[in-house]
């Protein structure tokens, strides 16, 4: 969802600045134009295909590295993690093993009362 709001907000200011940038140049540059607005629409929108394009490869490579992080936490780190990350990662993992030993204790005192109403 906040990669979809991205795409968004960089298509919209791509869009627009190119739009803006283009009515200015046609009205103060060139004054014989009647409508300036007629230009910066046909900027506008080729301006929107190309952010379109540019944002699509940011967005693939969002993506990729996600999923290159997903699969280094799920495995438990690499070499190939950068440095600065690692700390995140064995953060992760020790959450994961006090959970995993909450968990074995409730099971444990569990089995204890099971037995015991028995």
């Amino acid at each position: 969802m906040i990669g979809w709001i991205l795409m968004i907000l960089g298509k919209g200011t791509i869009m627009g600045l190119s739009a803006w940038i283009t009515f200015l140049i046609t009205k103060y540059k060139f004054p014989g134009v009647q409508q300036p607005f007629i230009p910066a629409l046909i900027v506008a929108l080729f301006s929107y295909l190309v952010g379109s394009l540019f944002l699509s490869i940011f967005s693939f490579s969002c993506t990729a590295i996600l999923h290159c992080f997903i699969s280094d936490e799920d495995n438990g780190g690499s070499d190939r993690t950068p440095k600065s990350l690692q700390p995140f990662l064995d953060f992760v993992d020790s959450k994961q093993e006090k959970d995993k030993e909450t968990e074995m204790k409730k099971s444990d005192t569990g089995d204890k009362k099971a037995t015991a109403v028995e």
